[in-house]
């Protein structure tokens, strides 16, 4: 699950095409196969989108957290913290500011004095008939026997691993879309 992110012309609502190709990597991206070596690299792209995991989205919506510019409607007069979906529908002016809000915000509560913090978590282990752990992505091809939530120590720092869910990876993408915005403060935010 994730954010689909795309910068479109106001008029036709089409994902805009920037002039030079770019190599930004999100949970999904543009690609290319190397048939030698039978592997796959980031390959450049000029439409200005950014697929962003779910997993980062505790972030956007903490730090959005009482600003009414990250807050929208349902309709019924009922307003909600729609975290980095509150950019969207607005224009890639409007929404720089915002975006480098969001990103301060994330890293003055995760980051002190230039060390990123350590913080405790809590994630739920299954376990097959034998106590043996399941790892998530068999959770639904094997059996589970029984569940248990292990308290755990998380760096907010980067991480090699784009899915995982620290506050610094979580900045990375919000600096991605601010590039887009200033190259193209004239489109607006669309996404999912």
């Amino acid at each position: 699950m994730s954010y689909d992110i795309s910068l479109v012309e106001r008029i036709s609502g089409k994902t805009i095409e920037l002039p030079k190709g770019h190599v930004m990597t999100g949970g999904t991206y543009q690609a290319e196969y190397d048939a030698e070596t039978n592997t796959f690299y980031p390959a450049a792209t000029k439409e200005a989108w950014l697929n962003i995991t779910y997993n980062y989205g505790r972030y956007y919506y903490e730090a959005a957290e009482g600003d009414e510019r990250f807050y929208g409607g349902d309709g019924e007069q009922t307003f909600t913290n729609l975290g980095i979906r509150g950019i969207y529908g607005k224009s890639g002016a409007e929404s720089i500011p915002m975006l480098q809000d969001l990103a301060a915000r994330i890293e003055a509560k995760y980051n002190k004095n230039g060390k990123w913090i350590k913080v405790r978590r809590i994630r739920k282990v299954y376990r097959d008939k034998n106590g043996e752990e399941i790892a998530p992505i068999d959770v639904f091809t094997r059996k589970i026997e029984g569940t248990e939530e292990i308290e755990y120590e998380a760096n907010e720092g980067p991480n090699d691993d784009y899915w995982t869910a620290t506050a610094a990876n979580a900045i990375r993408p919000l600096y991605q879309l601010l590039a887009f915005a200033q190259l193209r403060p004239d489109g607006v935010w669309d996404g999912d």
